[in-house]
Formats: structure tokens, sequence, C-alpha cells
């Protein structure tokens, strides 16, 4: 009986043992992707902030500022940006370079409220700028609230470090309104970077190797055919 009790209790701990093991390989993919990925819920619930809420186009609250009320504001080439009548459209084709559209102001600390829409084939791509650096309109470091196929509701870093935190793909069609109007609502606080898009959470991550300030724009991305990127609402309020 003892030697019985003995086997048992050693079966038991192998048992433990193994258990153990099992549950850390299913757990180490979801901590080696936990940078990589935002930390989404997967219901896709509506948890935009009151500083997100929008009203006939305009953010409700006070201290907002319209970056589309003024194009001398802006640096951007009249072949491939208009602004008139606080409304922002850019146009490419199959270009060479990239065209960015960006102020002419640095911003460090900000909320941001964008109503924007891209319109080309499945392969278009754009993208909103915060804390850009640019050295010209072809080259503009510094990160992008993405948007594209595989790149939609996702943090990228311009000729840095590439995709800082992905949204999953698998969740985009249920987020994103293709062709159409999308907003996206960025919040900038030091090194910690937030976004919603069409008031789903996307963008959550701390990136310290980041520019802690830069131009605000848009990409127009090179080597694509014809797209057309719309900005309707463009408001900032700048945190102190």
């Amino acid at each position: 009986m003892i030697r019985l009790n003995k086997l048992t209790l050693k079966v038991n701990k192998n048992f433990k043992n193994l258990a153990l093991q099992l549950l850390t390989a299913l757990l180490l993919p979801a901590v080696i992707y936990t940078g990589a990925y935002a930390q989404t819920d997967t219901t896709l619930k509506n948890t935009l902030p009151a500083g997100g809420k929008m009203v006939n186009g305009k953010p409700t609250g006070k201290g907002w500022v319209d970056l589309l009320a003024n194009a001398t504001d802006w640096n951007m080439e009249d072949a491939f940006w208009k602004l008139s009548n606080n409304e922002l459209r850019g146009t490419i084709g199959k270009e060479k370079e990239h065209h960015y559209g960006y102020t002419k102001k640095t911003y460090k600390d900000f909320e941001l409220n964008v109503m924007i829409k891209m319109v080309g084939d499945e392969d278009a791509n754009s993208g909103v700028c915060v804390r850009i650096n640019p050295t010209s309109f072809d080259d503009a470091p510094g990160y992008q609230i993405d948007m594209g196929k595989g790149y939609w509701g996702s943090l990228w870093e311009e000729r840095r470090a590439s995709m800082v935190q992905k949204f999953p793909d698998a969740l985009v069609p249920k987020v994103v309104k293709f062709n159409d109007w999308n907003h996206y609502y960025i919040v900038a606080k030091g090194h910690h970077i937030q976004a919603w898009l069409n008031g789903v959470k996307t963008i959550d991550i701390v990136h310290e190797a980041g520019f802690d300030s830069g131009k605000i724009g848009f990409q127009l991305c090179h080597l694509h055919n014809p797209t057309v990127v719309d900005v309707k609402s463009l408001f900032i309020r700048e945190i102190k």
C-alpha cells in the first residue's frame, strides 16, 4: 500500500510537470506576440473616449484646433495635394517616390480626430502621419497610423522600426469601411501611443524608441495604382 501511494505521488508529480510544460508551450506564443499585436478586445466593442466623440464632423469639447483651416499652415506639393474649404485631397498614380503632405508646425503630446477616406484598388495604401520628421516630400521618418491591406489599424514607423504594433488582419473587415469614410482618434502622450479606428481600439503601446514630437500629415504611397485620399476633418487638441 505504501509503495502504491509513493508510485501514485510520483505519477501525479510527473503529470503535473507535463501539464505545466504543455501550458507553457501554449502560452509562450501569446507572450512573444504581445509586443507585435494590439491587446484587442476581439468582441470589437466601441470604447471610444469622450475626446473622440464627433458631431457633424467636429469633436465635442473645448480646445480643438482645425488643422484644415489654412493651406499656408502646410508643406505639400500642389501636383499631389489640394486644400480648400477645409477639406484636403491627395491623388497619386504609380509614382516612384512617396508624396507626403504635412503641417509646418511641430507637435508633441496631443489628441487627434481624423475623418479620412481612401479610394483605390485592394493594394491602395496611405496613413495618418504623427510625429514625423521629414527631410523631403519622399522621406518622412516617424509614425503612421496606417491604412491599407495588411496595415489597417496598425502602428508603423517609417524608415525606422517598421511595424511597431499590428492589428490582426482577420478583424479588419469587421472594423474598416472600405472606400468610405473612417474615423481615427489618436492620442500621443510621452511615448504612449493609442488609436481607435471607428471606435475600436487597435493601438495601445509604449514605444520608447520613437520620436516624441514631429509634424502631422498624410502619406501618398509610391508604386501603387491611382489612389485618392480625402480628409474632411482634422482636429488637434494639444496636451500640456
